[in-house]
């Protein structure tokens, strides 16, 4: 593995805060989703670049990158899901609850949605959810999806949210789908969250 290059301390603390730092986990990323991290800027991906050419790397095509809805933060996440729809509907759910996105929302939820959030005593209905999760939009750096598994009528993924301050929201979502082979939507979310402040020194 190849350590990263001097690419200064605001980069290198950016990418280190979401696990990379060698130059193989860089070529993983293409240039529009690294230009997204906070803290990530024109020069340092420029450093990157050079150092990624001298060892015969490269950053990663965005070509599977133009069927992703345009975000404000970098997209981290397995893009391989195009033919496998509930795979593709969780993760573009993730992508818009993330960018607080109600129109993405409202074609991949049902009508008769139920959210389970761990630890509250109470089922919110989708009304309700639209409403929390657009109050509760979070200024975000990086979305990464770490793994996404469905089976029939089921599904999980779960991912890190790193916000521009640096803090992390580390979820876990368990989802069921409606019945409807041709146009399936998420029925139920059952949700468990852990937030971490990042602790300045």
């Amino acid at each position: 593995m190849t350590t990263l290059p001097n690419i200064g301390k605001p980069a290198a603390n950016a990418l280190s805060s979401i696990g990379i730092t060698t130059l193989e986990q860089v070529s993983t990323l293409d240039k529009t989703a690294l230009s997204k991290i906070h803290g990530v800027g024109p020069k340092a991906i420029a450093i990157l670049e050079k150092a990624l050419a001298e060892q015969q790397l490269t950053f990663q095509s965005n070509q599977s990158n133009t069927l992703l809805p345009k975000t404000d933060f970098a997209i981290i996440c397995p893009f391989k899901c195009d033919n496998a729809p509930k795979r593709r509907i969780i993760r573009d759910y993730l992508i818009a609850s993330a960018s607080a996105n109600q129109s993405a929302l409202e074609t991949l939820i049902s009508d008769s949605l139920e959210w389970i959030v761990s630890g509250d005593c109470q089922t919110i209905d989708k009304a309700t959810f639209l409403t929390l999760i657009c109050e509760n939009r979070q200024d975000i750096s990086s979305l990464e999806i770490h793994s996404i598994l469905t089976h029939r009528k089921e599904g999980s993924a779960h991912g890190t949210i790193t916000t521009k301050k640096g803090d992390k929201i580390y979820f876990s979502d368990i989802f069921r789908f409606t019945t409807n082979p041709k146009d399936p939507k998420i029925n139920q979310i059952t949700s468990f969250i852990i937030n971490k402040k990042m602790v300045e020194t």
